[in-house]
């Protein structure tokens, strides 16, 4: 699915075994007392567990005695890094298992129906599935932008908005832009997050602890890692697909949902990047450039584009009504969103038409040492250590 594999999934299953309670898993437990009633709390609150593995990798588990939860990166799961990870839900499903069998407690299963109930409020029915829920999933993929480009890219990127004018915010070093962001938003988004950085300074940000207890053969091959990145530019893009759109979307079904399923909303990226790739115009030809691409059918409304594309250039205020819309939809198929304050740091850069910036999807290189779903017997008291 165009080079995208998952960077992060969280799940979680239910579990009614005849009245049984599973084990409890965790690192503390709590019972809740209630003063006035003098009740005391059945069962226990359950407090997660956090297991790391090598090379300080980190996967959470919980298990409540009927809910078993489990959060963290299969794809960088006892691996030093995780350029390149796991494409599908099946194989990180199978690393979350493998752990979970360590512990004694019942594998994560593919939902394969569902009921209804109906919702607190008593308005709604709600689906209740058979399997392991999807709580949150991350899909990323790297991008090569070549030698020294990175920072170039990031601007020309964070120049236009995506989806419903949601706004870009480039960080102070250039080297991350997102959307949904928490910088924009105040509190971010409890739906989407989008996000593009560099993966050079991502990997020497984590150099020490990813080669922590490792060989010389070890942090060898982390540099190895690290001049392939500088080489070819690496970027990284990422998404993020939390609980409140999964939901929504009747898209948190393990064994319902397939990888597919998220590839629209996956292009946002690849959109920017293709409204960057235009052909060089100069100010004055905006209006010729609509008509010549049929953008505009007469000049009359291309002469009426280009008056707002000149009030933007030069920072006037402009109504956001419906024509607005009209006219930064047709601007924004010549490389030019009118709805983001024009930056003259960012807005000239085009990618590919200018042979400035060519971008690739990045191939794995053959000394890569490649994600594997384990299969051998799991001791949790051996290869891990518990974390506070």
């Amino acid at each position: 699915m165009d080079n995208f594999f998952i960077d992060k999934l969280n799940v979680t299953q239910d579990y009614l075994l005849d009245g049984q309670q599973l084990p409890f898993v965790g690192k503390e437990g709590f019972y809740r007392f209630d003063l006035d009633t003098g009740e005391t709390q059945k069962n226990p609150l359950i407090s997660d567990l956090r297991l790391e593995g090598s090379y300080s990798s980190m996967i959470t588990i919980k298990c409540d005695g009927f809910r078993i939860s489990v959060y963290g990166n299969p794809s960088r799961w006892a691996r030093m890094d995780n350029l390149f990870g796991l494409k599908t839900f099946e194989q990180c499903i199978g690393v979350y298992n493998h752990i979970l069998k360590g512990f004694g407690l019942p594998l994560l299963t593919k939902c394969t129906g569902f009921t209804f109930k109906v919702a607190r409020d008593g308005a709604r029915n709600i689906k209740v599935y058979n399997g392991a829920i999807i709580k949150h999933v991350d899909f990323t993929r790297n991008l090569s932008v070549g030698l020294g480009n990175e920072k170039s890219f990031m601007k020309a990127l964070s120049s236009h908005s995506i989806n419903r004018s949601i706004q870009p915010y480039l960080y102070p070093n250039e080297n991350t832009v997102e959307w949904y962001s928490k910088n924009i938003q105040g509190n971010g988004s409890t739906y989407r997050y989008v996000k593009v950085y560099c993966k050079t300074t991502d990997l020497l940000k984590h150099q020490k602890k990813h080669c922590k207890g490792g060989t010389e053969q070890d942090y060898q091959y982390y540099e190895d890692l690290l001049q392939y990145t500088v080489k070819n530019g690496v970027v990284r893009e990422e998404h993020s697909f939390k609980r409140e759109y999964l939901a929504r979307n009747d898209l948190c079904a393990y064994g319902l949902v397939k990888e597919e399923d998220f590839k629209k909303e996956l292009q946002v990226i690849t959109e920017i990047r293709q409204r960057l790739e235009v052909s060089k115009m100069s100010f004055e030809t905006i209006a010729d450039q609509l008509l010549e691409t049929k953008i505009c059918t007469n000049r009359q409304s291309a002469n009426a584009t280009q008056m707002h594309y000149l009030m933007w250039l030069h920072g006037e205020p402009m109504v956001r009504n419906t024509q607005f819309k009209v006219h930064k939809k047709r601007l924004l198929q010549v490389g030019i969103d009118i709805s983001q304050k024009l930056d003259i740091s960012r807005a000239p850069l085009r990618l590919k038409s200018c042979d400035i910036i060519e971008v690739k999807q990045l191939s794995m290189p053959d000394w890569y040492r490649k994600p594997k779903v384990p299969t051998h017997d799991f001791n949790p008291k051996t290869p891990l250590r518990l974390v506070a």
